[in-house]
């Protein structure tokens, strides 16, 4: 998965989109970028680590695995969406009063990231880490299609560079869940 670095936004007036639109400035979407590079950081150390352990400790993998690609991924994802929720709205060209369903996204990372924490930390089994990495894939899932019906849209996406954005989100969003079905079917498998 390509680092993508997202166009940073700020709240402004906007004479074409109205009040509270957002246009291109380099600061506002700093926090939520550098959390977004972060994950896709540690999603490439924690894929590559996986792959390697596989051939060594298929247990501790998919330990190591559960704790990375869903612990350490929802809990950044966690900050990104509820804490840093407005560098995050900046951040993908959005704006919005009541950011109540962007927080609820960010406790849903941080929910399954935690139960993997726990598989992981307290050896509950490679059934156990599979599953978690597999609820996630499914909930990312559900954000994938979202993605894809975003990049797909014939009307305008309200600003400037949303489409790209949104094919891009795509494209990554697709490949980590398909990486996170792989890992969940062998861990599964494993498991008998």
């Amino acid at each position: 998965m390509p680092f993508i670095l997202i166009t940073r936004a700020h709240k402004v007036a906007d004479p074409k989109y109205g009040t509270g639109s957002m246009a291109t400035q380099p600061a506002a979407g700093k926090t939520a970028s550098q959390l977004m590079a972060a994950t896709m950081v540690v999603s490439m150390v924690g894929i590559f680590t996986g792959i390697c352990l596989l051939f060594v400790n298929a247990g501790l993998a998919f330990r190591v695995l559960a704790a990375i690609l869903v612990g350490v991924v929802g809990t950044l994802s966690f900050l990104r969406h509820s804490v840093y929720y407005r560098s995050d709205q900046a951040r993908m060209g959005w704006t919005q009063e009541n950011p109540e369903f962007q927080l609820e996204v960010g406790y849903a990372n941080l929910a399954i990231g935690i139960a993997a924490f726990a598989a992981a930390i307290l050896d509950w089994g490679s059934l156990a880490c599979g599953i978690t990495i597999f609820i996630y894939g499914t909930y990312l899932f559900c954000a994938f299609l979202l993605h894809l019906r975003q990049a797909i849209a014939v009307d305008d996406l309200h600003h400037p560079g949303q489409r790209q954005r949104a094919i891009r989100s795509t494209v990554s969003t697709g490949f980590f869940v398909a990486v996170l079905y792989f890992f969940a079917f062998l861990a599964i498998v494993r498991a008998g």
